[in-house]
């Protein structure tokens, strides 16, 4: 997504805990002759977001025209009544919450775009009420009710706040692929196409859809990027290691 954004003439600001990732990111983008540049947050803190809200308006000369919130802790499937505190409060603290800060933090700096875009990042998990699910579940149904609440209320301000909904094969799901926690190949023969997207070449470009003008009359939806999994297919974790203890 920040390549992507950044060969559309944007100046990315990366916000993320994992430096080394962050910083060869903004090393490609600037090899292609690209703007970015990498602030190290955690986003369970709102003086981190603050921080990084601040950074991103200053590379945008006081605005922010687009917003990407995509951080969320995920805790692996178990049984309702497993769940612990901790699974319940990491998913909220980087998901709705953090999503909320950023957001509510960089209203003044998004109002100053005048055609801002944010694009937040909900789960068929939530829509379709996947079992054994329930910390991310709840995390990210509580990110699409907020996606719909603030298009409603930004509007006025032109700006638009829309969601997509993926499924994606990432580096982290590559490394689980075989191994006993291989939840990835269990969704993906759920579902219709039998397979995730691919982040670069089908995720990306709905982001940068979703970010630019084509999309300028598009506001409090939700785009579904999973080749029909959240419509069309149930996902059994029962096996999952842990699910019952």
């Amino acid at each position: 997504m920040a390549h992507r954004l950044a060969d559309m003439g944007a100046y990315v600001t990366i916000v993320d805990l994992n430096e080394d990732k962050a910083r060869e990111t903004v090393e490609q983008i600037r090899l292609k002759d690209g703007q970015a540049s990498f602030v190290r947050a955690n986003v369970a803190r709102r003086e981190d977001i603050e921080i990084a809200v601040q950074q991103a308006a200053d590379n945008g000369d006081g605005r922010i025209d687009v917003m990407v919130n995509a951080a969320q802790f995920f805790a692996m499937p178990k049984a309702l009544e497993l769940v612990t505190e901790k699974d319940w409060e990491l998913s909220e603290a980087t998901g709705p919450k953090a999503t909320f800060r950023f957001m509510q933090i960089g209203f003044p700096y998004l109002r100053a775009s005048g055609r801002a875009s944010v694009i937040n990042f909900v789960s068929g998990s939530a829509l379709a009420g996947i079992a054994y699910t329930a910390p991310y579940s709840a995390a990210k149904g509580a990110v699409a009710a907020l996606t719909k609440v603030a298009a409603n209320e930004w509007a006025r301000h032109r700006i638009r706040v829309n969601a997509v909904c993926p499924f994606a094969l990432t580096e982290v799901q590559q490394k689980m692929i075989g191994t006993e926690w291989d939840n990835y190949t269990r969704t993906a023969d759920a579902s219709p196409m039998k397979r995730g997207a691919d982040p670069d070449t089908e995720i990306a470009p709905a982001v940068a859809f979703l970010a630019g003008d084509d999309s300028a009359f598009v506001t409090g939806t939700v785009l579904h990027i999973d080749g029909g999994m959240t419509e069309l297919s149930t996902v059994d974790y029962s096996q999952s290691p842990g699910v019952f203890g």
